[in-house]
């Protein structure tokens, strides 16, 4: 966690959404759908609705919405972010599979759990790795100063506190 998986989601999700008919982010399922069954039907809705253009839809289970995403969306090209997926029945009943959306569409999930992409054979994996340490230090100094490198009087607390971030950027 903290190593910037959301915030690239977000980035990529900014530049691409124009290029789809409809889109979608959702983000902190985890936290969600902690409500089990009911949270997940509140993500089916939230996610048919900002893919519909706010159309809201009432869902009274998940199959149901299962049968709705695939019904609505089938043929669209959407782009449709799933951030903190926590559990493989999430994945199931947001985007189960590659044919509930039209041709063209883009899926990206954010886990701290790998082993869900590879259940559901993910087309594309891209694990986001730590900075290095002068890595840290330089994004450390453009927030900080401003400028790629501590300015002086600042160079040994600026390497702590580098080295205390083990290598995770700043959160905002």
């Amino acid at each position: 966690g903290g190593v910037g998986k959301t915030t690239l989601a977000k980035a990529i999700y900014n530049l691409s959404f124009q290029k789809f008919e409809s889109c979608c982010f959702i983000a902190n399922i985890r936290s969600q759908a902690s409500d089990g069954y009911n949270g997940l039907v509140r993500l089916q809705e939230k996610l048919l609705c900002k893919t519909l253009h706010g159309k809201k839809l009432e869902i009274d289970n998940v199959d149901e919405g299962i049968s709705l995403i695939k019904e609505r969306l089938r043929s669209k090209s959407v782009l449709i972010v799933l951030d903190d997926i926590d559990d493989t029945r999430q994945l199931e009943s947001l985007a189960g599979q590659r044919n509930w959306f039209g041709s063209g569409s883009t899926i990206i999930i954010t886990t701290r759990d790998v082993q869900l992409l590879s259940d559901l054979e993910a087309h594309e994996k891209y694990m986001v790795e730590t900075l290095s340490h002068d890595e840290s230090l330089q994004l450390l100094s453009w927030h900080a100063f401003g400028v790629p490198i501590p300015l002086e009087g600042y160079i040994e607390l600026s390497e702590r506190i580098a080295s205390y971030t083990g290598g995770l950027p700043p959160s905002n």
